[in-house]
């Protein structure tokens, strides 16, 4: 501390690294072309290789994508309408009374505003913003199939017998920021009164912007995924930007060594962006993109600790390269908390760019940081780690003397004397008191989530997920009703990591019952909703089953076809882009094709079974089937006609080797037999059709997986004919109909 406050008094520049945002895969490419300025600049990747222009940049994306989860952000609200028949509505009752009702008839619990006004003399149109989680965690997807539901719903319940109203969702989004443009924008948008479920009128955006950020939040239950993140590495300006492209390299490859990464400098001599739209700032600044997941399968762990020891090897590598940086610390200077993107909006880009505050609390929050308040550190750690600093200043201004260091010096010891004095003169009172013992418990026990002391994620059942989710929301509404306006930043950090480590529960537990439906066979819903089995029975119960070889290499393809079916249902819906069709399509194809395979050689029974749960699997099943079968019938009439050429030779030159002449009727007798026929076939997949010709007949005509139900009698002879295999498209297409109905039945249950 002493040698860095030196540095720093003698006119060295503080390191900052700020992590900037999180992004899911989708959101990738896009965090590129915002790095490359729409491809103009070159970006530098990891191999130190320069990808310049937008077809470049989505090969580069490409290359990332195993490193993907995809995971899908959350569909937490909708904007829906409904159009009621004013026929049907009832007088001599109050109109919003009945429109919410007609409303919580159909959407249940769930939070929601709404205005209406009359399209026409017979029909009301009610427009409004929703919730699409209710409180027993039950989540629309907001969208035709989901206004279905919700039709149903109305439909069968009393209001829907006496009020014709048609329901239909217009849309859905993701978080806070989206909810809260959605209500406003009906705020702004109508003259009419916009109520929520309560009847309590919302007349401003100030009410619309409190209901969704204070009231709602907790209840969206919102997930993003994060796959990359977006760091900003800052200097001065001035700062020479070949020196400091070459430290931020040097930073980046020792602390994300294993992960792939894109950055770009952007130097204000060179930026193509113009100064009136953010571009061409006057201090040099990088951007990099880095994946969370390294190829290593390790994932990046954000902390405080975490960014002090980015902001130290990043001022360790300047240092190499000429520049004067240390690691700073704002308890070291008594500033204020900085303040988040969320919280301020830009009003000029001239020069330092000008914010004013989303609210009253972030621009007092905001004009705290530019005017450089003096903050004091609020936990014990904290105020040591200030009186420490305070007295490394106050010996550093009295070696110094009266030279420019010792007055900066004096300066900043100033700035942390009042930290001794405020500690004096602060009073606890007993209320305080209990709340500060409260959040410290809550905040144990947050911990112990977090770090997983919970129990393991496999012995957690359906009905105890949903008891450690709630005790933990319980715990983040304790600890937020009692927070500090200064601690927000912390608390928001702390709550992001539990409810991350509450989603990869869940994923995890909706994947173990998959697996328990897929090894379960045929289970109602209702068994399902009323019972839970053990996932760890059920994983037993597989590998004892099938063996532990198997079920590892079964679902490891299985998951890849989930992968790619998932990826095309996001290009489907926008989420990603249309030119990413033919790489996902081929990948499907080619994990379904490797799962039939496995399916078909008979060398995984698992997948055979699994098989029997989807629909497109199966089909590719039958159809390697059925050209394999062709195949050997192929080979075997070929082999047959070359037979047959020599015995017709054989006919016309002296007998060898065959007493009385014979030799060739007895040939042609021989491959006139099915079995060696059979024999004459050559090998497949490393096992010869010899050797299955030379087991017993019971044994040839029973499915490879001898676990399962027998092949009907006669299917092997039916095979070695020479009929052509279009004998089998009915039977195929019967199948194939029994699948999509059974299918259909199925999605109907769960959307249910």
């Amino acid at each position: 501390m002493r040698t860095r406050f030196a540095e720093l008094a003698r006119g060295s520049q503080p390191a900052v690294v700020k992590l900037a945002s999180y992004g899911g895969g989708a959101r990738a490419g896009a965090m590129m072309s915002y790095t490359s300025r729409g491809g103009e600049l070159a970006v530098e990747n990891e191999r130190g290789e320069r990808v310049l222009g937008s077809d470049a940049l989505a090969e580069q994306r490409a290359e990332w994508e195993h490193l993907f989860d995809n995971r899908t952000a959350s569909r937490d609200l909708g904007v829906f309408h409904v159009s009621i028949d004013t026929a049907s509505l009832q007088d001599d009752v109050d109109q919003d009374d009945q429109l919410r009702e007609i409303l919580q008839s159909g959407f249940g619990d769930r939070r929601f505003v709404y205005t209406a006004r009359e399209r026409s003399p017979d029909e009301l149109y009610v427009s409004g913003v929703i919730v699409l989680r209710d409180g027993r965690g039950e989540r629309l997807t907001g969208d035709r199939k989901a206004a279905e539901i919700v039709q149903q719903r109305y439909d069968d319940s009393d209001a829907g017998q006496d009020v014709e109203a048609r329901f239909r969702f217009n849309g859905y989004g993701n978080g806070v920021e989206w909810g809260t443009a959605r209500v406003r924008e009906l705020v702004a948008g109508t003259e009419r009164e916009v109520r929520d479920d309560t009847g309590r009128l919302i007349g401003d955006a100030a009410l619309a912007g409190d209901l969704v950020q204070k009231e709602w939040r907790r209840e969206l239950h919102s997930r993003k995924g994060r796959d990359v993140m977006h760091l900003i590495v800052s200097a001065r300006a001035g700062t020479d930007g070949v020196a400091f492209e070459a430290a931020v390299r040097e930073f980046l490859g020792e602390q994300f060594a294993g992960h792939r990464y894109v950055f770009a400098v952007h130097d204000p001599a060179h930026d193509p962006k113009e100064i009136a739209v953010g571009g061409k700032r006057p201090h040099i600044h990088a951007h990099a993109i880095v994946t969370m997941r390294s190829d290593a399968g390790d994932r990046i762990v954000t902390s405080p600790q975490m960014f002090r020891e980015w902001r130290s090897v990043m001022a360790e590598k300047a240092r190499e390269q000429g520049i004067d940086m240390e690691l700073t610390d704002r308890r070291e200077f008594a500033n204020a908390p900085a303040y988040s993107r969320n919280q301020v909006r830009p009003v000029s880009y001239l020069g330092r760019t000008e914010h004013e505050g989303t609210s009253a609390a972030a621009h007092t929050r905001y004009r705290a940081k530019r005017s450089n308040e003096v903050n004091f550190a609020k936990t014990d750690r904290s105020r040591q780690y200030a009186a420490t600093a305070a007295e490394a200043w106050s010996d550093l201004a009295n070696e110094a003397g009266g030279t420019r260091e010792g007055a900066f010096a004096m300066r900043q010891s100033g700035r942390l004397d009042g930290l001794t004095e405020n500690a004096q003169n602060e009073r606890i009172f007993v209320a305080d008191r209990e709340e500060a013992v409260k959040n410290a418990t809550n905040m144990i026990v947050l911990a112990e989530f977090v770090n997983g002391e919970d129990g393991p994620m496999r012995e957690m059942t359906r009905p105890e997920f949903e008891a450690y989710e709630s005790r933990v929301e319980a715990v983040l509404a304790s600890v937020e009703q009692t927070l500090d306006t200064t601690d927000r930043a912390d608390f928001d950090e702390v709550a992001a990591a539990a409810r991350e480590v509450v989603d990869i529960r869940r994923e995890y537990l909706e994947f173990t019952e998959r697996q328990s439906d897929r090894e379960g066979g045929q289970v109602s819903r209702a068994v399902r909703d009323d019972q839970y089995e053990d996932p760890n029975a059920q994983w037993d119960a597989a590998v004892a089953r099938f063996g532990l070889q198997a079920v590892e290499t079964a679902n490891e393809v299985l998951v890849q076809v989930g992968h790619y079916r998932e990826g095309l249902e996001r290009i489907e819906a926008g989420e990603l882009p249309q030119s990413f069709t033919a790489s996902y399509q081929a990948g499907l194809e080619r994990e379904i094709n490797r799962a039939a395979e496995m399916a078909v050689d008979g060398d995984n029974h698992y997948m055979r079974e699994a098989a029997k749960a989807d629909q497109e699997l199966q089909r590719t099943i039958a159809q390697i089937e059925l050209s394999r079968a062709e195949r050997v019938r192929s080979d075997t009439g070929a082999d047959r006609d070359q037979k047959a050429d020599s015995i017709d030779a054989g006919a016309n030159r002296p007998n060898e080797g065959a007493p009385g002449g014979f030799q060739g009727a007895a040939e042609a007798e021989q491959h006139r037999d099915p079995v060696r026929e059979v024999r004459s076939t050559p090998e497949k997949d490393g096992q010869t059709v010899e050797q299955q010709a030379t087991m017993p007949s019971e044994q040839r005509t029973r499915h490879p997986d001898d676990r399962s139900v027998e092949r009907k009698p006669g299917l092997d002879a039916e095979l070695a004919r020479s009929d052509p295999p279009q004998q089998h498209v009915p039977r195929l297409r019967q199948i194939e109909l029994e699948l999509e109905k059974r299918e259909d039945r199925d999605r109907d249950d769960r959307e249910r």
